[in-house]
């Protein structure tokens, strides 16, 4: 009895411990600047005229192992469609209305099921990591499986990262990626139908901190 008894001690011991260092090398960052200096756009380059849009409403969280493995990532992000701006108040009420029907579809959403990344060790000061992420987006209610390259820097806390966030580490975040509207059953209202290219760009540059109570 004595020698099963000290394995299955043992065997707890190692289940406690690996639990213990599993959570300790999760390390998560937040997107939501109270100040709302993030930045969304879109850009659609039609024959007839360059529409462009932004909104500074973005949120979103992003978890990564200490290893730099991203095996079972954490990475989410929610764009409020409604709070699109392209300048003109009358378009504006068009994109929300009859183009995004954000009252039904208000917001979009980009969850991240996978990783890629040759960068090793992890993050360092200073250092812009280049990662491929593949996950599924959301927009007016039809979801695609989407791969997006994105820029990743890390800053340690410091008095300039502190000017956008009271406290913690920051990373800023930045990538570009095609919109395809038909992808997403999304019809072009006859005011803007010959001026909405099929396909529209949105770029996103959002930095996050690892302190969430920043946030507040």
């Amino acid at each position: 009895m004595k020698p099963l008894k000290s394995m299955l001690t043992t065997l707890s011991l190692a289940v406690l411990l690996s639990a213990g260092i599993a959570g300790a090398e999760s390390h998560c960052f937040y997107v939501g600047d109270p100040s709302y200096r993030d930045v969304v756009k879109f850009s659609s380059d039609a024959p007839v005229e360059l529409i462009e849009g932004s909104t500074n409403k973005i949120k979103g969280k992003v978890c990564y192992d200490e290893k730099f493995t991203f095996q079972n990532p954490e990475i989410r992000f929610e764009v409020d469609l409604a709070s699109i701006d392209t300048g003109i108040p009358l378009r504006n009420q068009h994109m929300r209305d009859n183009f995004l029907h954000t009252a039904k579809y208000p917001k979009a959403t980009y969850t991240v099921t996978g990783i890629q990344t040759t960068t090793k060790p992890p993050f360092k000061n200073g250092q812009a990591v280049q990662l491929t992420a593949t996950g599924n987006f959301t927009i007016h209610g039809k979801t695609v499986t989407k791969t997006v390259p994105l820029k990743v820097t890390y800053f340690p806390e410091s008095d300039t990262t502190r000017k956008r966030f009271k406290s913690g580490n920051m990373i800023r975040i930045q990538g570009t990626f095609p919109v395809e509207l038909a992808a997403h059953d999304i019809d072009r209202p006859e005011a803007l139908f010959v001026k909405l290219a099929d396909t529209v760009y949105v770029t996103v540059d959002t930095f996050a901190t690892d302190d969430p109570a920043a946030l507040k």
